[in-house]
């Protein structure tokens, strides 16, 4: 006797509809694929606007005060109470994240004087950390202020991860911080008022080449940007 094989028979694809598939995939993975381009497209312009933001509240207290924030010697009497007074001889002081630092106090006055909003709860702001002391980033790791940094003039703002009293470990790829110079400056991470360096935290890869361009060949974490007053 024969078998009946007829519910044997495994339909299978056609080319046509294995082709229909591919379609769907491939418009899906693009999909994937722009969305996150638009996420980091609007990450890195809030921290623009973050930097903006810090440049004009600082430019208002300079105004209102006569005096830069952090250095500031009669910030309890004029401001608030309990903040911290700086020594008023023009300079803010000591490490980004330094407890007891006029470059710590620096934010405190600023968000005291209503210029920005609280870098923390009230009770962490002289913890020297980001979110509990000093401003968060939209993109991570956080911004913090110093004078003359890594042989710099003048008064820099800075955005990276916590190093120690600082915030100079590699937070951005060397594509990341290119785009946000470009946009902001020449683009050129050796000269300007935006400024690239290395990490300085262990195992960084280098974010600027020996040519003084942007490293985009490497996609890791070694950035550090600067950005003059």
């Amino acid at each position: 006797m024969k078998k009946d094989n007829k519910n044997n028979c495994q339909a299978g694809f056609s080319l046509i509809e294995l082709a229909i598939v591919l379609i769907i995939m491939g418009l899906l993975i693009a999909g994937i694929l722009k969305g996150s381009d638009l996420i980091e497209s609007a990450r890195l312009k809030r921290v623009i606007s973050q930097l903006n933001e810090f440049r004009m509240a600082t430019g208002s207290f300079l105004d209102k005060y006569d005096a830069l924030p952090g250095d500031f010697n009669k910030a309890s009497s004029l401001i608030k109470p309990d903040l911290r007074d700086g020594n008023g001889n023009g300079l803010i002081e000591g490490g980004g994240l330094a407890q007891g630092s006029e470059a710590l106090s620096f934010w405190a006055h600023l968000a005291a004087a209503g210029f920005i909003g609280t870098p923390g709860a009230p009770e962490d702001l002289n913890k020297g950390e980001f979110g509990k002391g000093a401003p968060e980033s939209s993109i991570g790791g956080g911004f913090t202020v110093e004078h003359n940094p890594n042989g710099l003039k003048g008064l820099w703002f800075i955005l990276g991860k916590k190093q120690g009293d600082h915030g100079t470990g590699g937070l951005l790829t060397p594509s990341q911080a290119m785009t946000i110079d470009k946009k902001m400056d020449s683009g050129n991470p050796t000269s300007g008022k935006v400024r690239a360096i290395d990490g300085t935290d262990k195992g960084a890869h280098a974010c600027v080449t020996e040519r003084g361009t942007y490293n985009v060949e490497n996609n890791e974490p070694a950035c550090v940007l600067l950005f003059q007053l």
